[in-house]
């Protein structure tokens, strides 16, 4: 066969072989440089974390003594915000506790009566919450490894807005939207993990990686038989 035939054939078999891939790293390529990182993120329907007080930032020394003196298995402590207050956290060997920052009162666990007050605070958005979930077991793949358990709330905006708030600290763990999930899925399609969707540097996405690049020489090798540029190098000037 001569290498002209060749270079065809190897050419259009690569292209065969891995032309679909190249279109979704196009398409998915495209939205993530068009849509904006902060949106994918939902930084715009987070309300800015409100400041803790100055009463609240004096008082922690205080406090944080005095919770010491009473919890001597305490391992971490830390001031924290948990909506719109500052509220003192406290890591035990088995579990975390809150406690008030002002009054060093026990804090209750964020339950179903107080988590849609709570989300409310949290949301920049225009939507009402829509649904409550306490989730302890399955956690839905979006969430990634953080552990559970884990309040979901859904709201009823334009954006599909999902906010995972700690039952424990109160804090908004993550958020997630339309946009988001478009961007995983699109993301997933783009390394080519279609199982955890993290590792970009798989088996297949190198493989397939290899096959684009023989594709792209195969192209350059027909290009060189098509364009004739061996002659142009042998022409006999007139």
């Amino acid at each position: 066969m001569k290498a002209s035939r060749l270079s065809q054939k190897l050419h259009k078999w690569l292209g065969l072989l891995v032309g679909v891939q190249l279109v979704i790293w196009t398409i998915s390529g495209f939205y993530m440089v068009v849509v904006d990182i902060d949106i994918i993120h939902g930084d715009h329907l987070v309300q800015p974390a409100a400041e803790m007080s100055t009463k609240s930032l004096r008082s922690f020394s205080t406090i944080a003594t005095q919770l010491a003196e009473t919890h001597a298995d305490a391992q971490a402590m830390a001031l924290v915000s948990s909506g719109d207050r500052a509220v003192i956290k406290i890591e035990f060997p088995n579990n975390t506790l809150l406690f008030d920052s002002l009054t060093a009162e026990p804090l209750a666990p964020i339950d179903s009566g107080t988590i849609d007050q709570l989300a409310i605070t949290y949301y920049a958005g225009s939507g009402v919450i829509e649904n409550i979930t306490f989730i302890n077991s399955d956690p839905p793949r979006e969430i990634g490894a953080r552990p559970l358990p884990l309040w979901r709330v859904d709201f009823d905006d334009a954006w599909g807005t999902t906010f995972y708030i700690s039952p424990v600290t109160g804090a908004l763990v993550t958020r997630r939207h339309t946009l988001w999930r478009v961007f995983d899925f699109l993301w997933m399609l783009h390394i080519m993990d279609y199982d955890e969707r993290e590792d970009v540097n798989n088996t297949l996405l190198q493989v397939v990686t290899l096959f684009a690049f023989l594709l792209v020489l195969s192209g350059a090798w027909y290009l060189y038989f098509r364009l004739n540029v061996k002659s142009w190098f042998t022409k006999v000037p007139s």
